[in-house]
């Protein structure tokens, strides 16, 4: 079965979170207003923050912008309330869209001002639940993907397509899984054939989907936390199967491991969605408009999808684009309920730590 054909079959389950986690090189620190003609944006790191730095870059203006890179989005947002209007701009996943409007750290984007978004990004991508607030647009889709799984072509004989194959006695020990609770718990769900949307109220749903996740623990080594971790883990052969994002396992394969597959498994997979943002406090609300209008035009979305790898939901994608590992349209992924499930994540943490304990 081809990539493309397992990206039809994504009708369980869910964005969520993730982009690049590890901390990435800061070309400045936090601190400081953004007077002077000069905006400051913080994001992921990695090549997620490349490139969206290099479309800040070809902004035909007099101000310059500045990027910070953080380890997540907790110490995003612990850096933007510990330095108020140090940032105009930030870069967030769609756990961290939920967490900083409860935070109140963002304010709503003026769509009048960026009038590529509207031109350019389709409309079902445009009013998922994370980036609004009522009527208020909160934040604006940047690219999308999705985590299911990647394996080893040369130590695993057969197709692998489902998310029974990392219960299978034979990959003991050779299996990793994301560290990140919702993110692992999604999928664990659509294992367990639940909308984890539908299951933070149900306790028999909840058994059944920690059942799942504990079954799905006995052959994990190691759970990463950050996207180069999986990457190394399937480079070195730790991992003969390892949840994973697509352009990650993607670019793995440009680097010449072609015996590494990724899989949007049968049963659904858990998806993401990066997103861009106005701070709360920015003394540069114009100017940052500005600039995600810049970021917004068709041919700054194509090249961010390119360097990065993943879906950027234009109108009329192109074939290059649809051709991505886990490419989708908007509408053909079922997205988190952040209202109901995020109240549940320190619980679940506590359930899901003993699991992976054991």
């Amino acid at each position: 079965m081809s990539h493309k054909d397992m990206l039809k079959r994504r009708d369980v389950l869910a964005a969520g979170a993730g982009s690049v986690a590890a901390l990435a090189g800061c070309s400045s620190t936090p601190g400081g207003s953004s007077s002077g003609g000069q905006l400051r944006f913080i994001g992921f790191g990695g090549n997620t923050q490349e490139a969206q730095m290099s479309v800040f870059d070809s902004w035909d203006s007099e101000t310059s912008v500045e990027g910070t890179s953080a380890g997540g989005t907790t110490e995003m947002i612990s850096l933007i309330k510990q330095n108020p209007g140090s940032f105009d701009i930030v870069a967030l996943n769609d756990t961290g869209m939920a967490r900083a409007q409860q935070e109140d750290v963002l304010e709503p984007v003026d769509l009048s001002m960026v009038p590529n978004y509207e031109e350019n990004i389709a409309e079902t991508a445009r009013t998922l639940s994370f980036n609004m607030d009522g009527e208020d647009t909160m934040g604006l889709i940047r690219e999308n993907g999705a985590t299911g799984y990647a394996y080893n072509t040369d130590q695993i004989d057969g197709e692998l397509t489902s998310w029974d194959a990392i219960l299978d006695p034979a990959y003991e020990g050779k299996v990793s899984l994301i560290d990140r609770t919702i993110d692992r718990l999604s999928n664990s769900a659509a294992a367990a054939g639940l909308n984890i949307n539908e299951v933070p109220d149900d306790e028999s749903k909840t058994d059944q989907m920690f059942e799942r996740a504990r079954e799905e623990n006995q052959n994990v080594f190691s759970y990463w936390s950050d996207g180069a971790t999986s990457i190394q883990y399937l480079r070195q052969e730790n991992a003969w199967i390892c949840e994973a994002w697509g352009g990650r396992v993607l670019a793995l394969q440009e680097e010449g491991y072609d015996n590494i597959e990724y899989v949007i498994p049968e049963e659904g997979a858990m998806g993401w969605a990066d997103n861009l943002a106005i701070v709360k406090g920015s003394e540069s609300r114009e100017k940052a408009h500005e600039l995600l209008n810049h970021t917004y035009k068709r041919e700054n979305l194509l090249s961010l999808s390119d360097a990065m790898n993943y879906t950027v939901q234009v109108k009329d994608p192109p074939e290059k684009m649809r051709a991505l590992p886990d490419y989708a349209p908007a509408e053909d992924l079922a997205f988190r309920n952040w209202d109901v499930v995020l109240p549940k994540e320190d619980a679940w943490t506590q359930r899901l730590d003993t699991i992976k304990q054991s």
